[in-house]
Order: structure tokens, then C-alpha cells, then sequence
């Protein structure tokens, strides 16, 4: 039976390199890589198995997509059919995620990354002008913050109208959110719009997977980012990225509604990567009756479940009424980071 259509119009946390707009590409990048290709070969399911181990090591999982991507060409390519992909999908506001740290083990340097992957929008967007994709500048969180802020600081050299904002992300078990307060401050002292990925998970290598065993130290994370969003005070927008234990501390929920700082979570990859036992862990209508402006993103749905799969799996959990499904539609809108288009909404 097919899924039915969930007619939301804004995407937030959406990685470049693993959406399914840049897998309907994969064979092309492959030949512009100079890769061989075999036309027996179903590349989309390659790459896709390497990524469903949930012990795999995520920036390695990731390489096998971003050895394509390291290519002014390449690049471009990529952003350009994420814009149109996402458009026919019906999305008319869309922020993507690259870091550009992983695209540049060739000749490129982090703002040229940049430069091509903001041409592909804005090539893209001519042919869609009712449409409007921004960039998110992503940090891998295996760098230190010294390496991180001199990121930053590309970020800041690059148009900002494109470029709204940056994105902590990756390995949270390895590189928990401490590592990163030079980051957090930099940014917010800067004025930079800035999505943390926090609370999504902590389990070590090999470790079976166990929410209530991991749930204190979700929550611990978490306080340390919302900790930081409070001492360093900004005008900078902020938002979490994923935030599973977010329902289960009562402080940081209210915290997080009076600050109206959005919370972009993603369902389907949190249960893909068991990281949650069930969907009703997540306390979703919990989050909406206490005004918490969170989102419904596929995450990276190149591998894991698109976002119409994913309402239907929490539609079937929770039974949304229509209040909290017009919640779940203006969200994304309330959080944005860009805001280069009149939209109505």
C-alpha cells in the first residue's frame, strides 16, 4: 500500500551527502570520479548497504559518497539536483548540509566547496524560483575547535544570503559536546546561526543497543549544549538536532519553548539506527502540547526512510490530531535560518 502524501513544505536537517537526490546521481559522479562503472551493477543498493550497519564507523560509511565529491563539477552537479529533486518533491524551503572538511582531499579549499555547492542552488533556482535552498556549513566534530573556528571563519568570507548558518555534526559518543565549546561560543558571539547535533547517540562501537542505559548521558549532552545557548547570548538563531532526550528533562523543554529554539528531529533515523527502541519514546506529543518547535526531517533518506514513510510511522504511533499536525507542518517554517524569499506558509 503506498504511503500517503504528507504535504509538508519546509526540510531542515537534510545531509547533502546522504540524500536521496544525490543517490539518483550516483553512477554519473562515479564516471566524472573517473570510477569504472558496470551497468550490471545497481550502485544505489552498493552504497546504501554500507551505510545499515549500525556499528559502522559514520565518517567511513560517509567517505564512499564523498570520494565522488571532490570536484568543483561534482559539487555543483550535486547541489543543483538536490534543489530540483526537492522541488518536485513539493519542498518550497530547504536547508542542505555539506562540510565542506570532507571535499577537500583534492585540490579544492573549504570556500571553494562552498562556491560550487551555492552555484548548483543558485543554477537550480532559476529553473524554481518559488523555491528557496540554503546552505548549512557543516563541522565534522572530530576536529578540534581551534580547526573548527578557523571554519567559521570561511564561513563568515562566504554569501551569507545562501550560506544561513552552520551545523555541529557526527560522531556524539566519540566527540561529545564539550569538545566543542570554543565552537559554540565562536558562533554565537559571531552572529552565526548554528544547529548542534546533540542527543542522538552515545553507545560505544560494538555496544548493543540500550535507550534507558544511554539516557543519562543524552541528557547530559544536551544540558551542555543548552548550557552554552544560555551563557553565550546572541542574535544568532539556534537550534538542536535530533534532542531525544529532550522530553525526558523538563527544565531544558521549558528552556527551549520560551527561547523558541527549534528542535529538528528525525524519527525514522533515530529508529533505523536503533537508537530508540519505538517511535513513542520520542514523547512527540508531549514536545507540541509544551510548545516546543520541533520538526519531522528524513535525515538522510538516501538510506533511510523518506519523509512521507516517516510521518506515516509516527502517525501510526501517535495518531496526530489536526492541531498537532498543523504544528508539525509550520515548524520548520517558525525555525528556518534563511529568509531570502517572500513565502506564504
Amino acid at each position: 500500500m503506498p504511503v500517503p502524501y504528507w504535504p509538508q513544505t519546509a526540510l531542515l536537517h537534510d545531509h547533502g551527502d546522504g540524500a536521496k537526490p544525490l543517490g539518483d546521481i550516483l553512477a554519473q559522479l562515479q564516471m566524472m570520479a573517473d570510477i569504472r562503472v558496470d551497468p550490471r551493477r545497481d550502485y544505489t543498493q552498493i552504497y546504501r548497504q554500507r551505510f545499515l550497519d549500525v556499528h559502522s564507523n559514520i565518517i567511513e560509511a560517509f567517505s564512499h559518497i564523498n570520494k565522488l565529491l571532490q570536484t568543483w563539477d561534482a559539487l555543483y552537479l550535486a547541489a543543483w539536483n538536490h534543489v530540483v529533486v526537492r522541488a518536485k518533491q513539493g519542498f518550497r524551503y530547504n536547508e542542505i548540509m555539506f562540510a565542506p572538511q570532507y571535499h577537500c582531499f583534492g585540490k579544492l579549499t573549504p570556500k571553494r566547496v562552498v562556491e560550487a555547492l551555492v552555484a548548483g542552488i543558485k543554477k537550480a533556482e532559476e529553473g524554481y524560483p518559488d523555491t528557496e535552498t540554503n546552505l548549512l556549513f557543516a563541522i565534522g566534530r572530530e576536529l578540534k575547535s581551534h580547526r573548527a573556528v578557523k571554519l567559521l571563519k570561511v564561513l563568515e568570507q562566504c554569501d551569507r544570503n545562501y550560506v544561513v548558518g552552520a551545523n555541529i555534526v557526527c560522531d556524539e559518543n566519540k566527540f561529545p559536546p564539550e569538545r566543542h565549546r570554543k565552537t559554540i561560543e565562536y558562533a554565537l558571539n559571531a552572529g552565526i546561526n548554528l544547529e548542534v547535533h546533540v542527543s542522538e547517540w552515545v553507545r560505544r562501537p560494538k555496544q548493543a543497543p540500550d535507550f534507558q542505559r544511554d539516557l543519562l548521558m543524552l541528557i547530559k549532552n544536551l544540558r551542555v549544549v543548552l548550557g552554552l545557548f544560555k551563557k553565550f547570548k546572541s542574535k544568532a538563531k539556534r537550534r538542536l538536532g535530533h534532542g531525544i532526550a529532550l522530553p525526558y528533562d523538563s527544565e531544558s523543554m521549558k528552556f527551549i519553548a520560551d527561547e523558541q529554539i527549534g528542535v529538528t528531529g528525525c524519527p525514522g533515523s533515530n529508529l533505523q539506527g536503533r537508537n530508540i527502541p519505538d517511535l513513542k519514546v520520542l514523547k512527540i506529543r508531549e514536545m507540541l502540547r509544551r510548545e516546543v518547535l520541533w520538526s519531522m526531517n528524513p535525515d538522510d533518506d538516501f538510506f533511510q526512510p523518506e519523509l512521507n514513510e516517516v510521518f506515516q510511522m509516527c502517525d501510526d504511533a501517535y495518531r496526530f490530531t489536526d492541531e498537532e499536525k498543523q504544528k508539525l507542518l509550520q515548524n520548520p517554517w517558525l525555525t528556518r535560518f534563511g529568509n531570502r524569499k517572500e513565502h506564504i506558509f
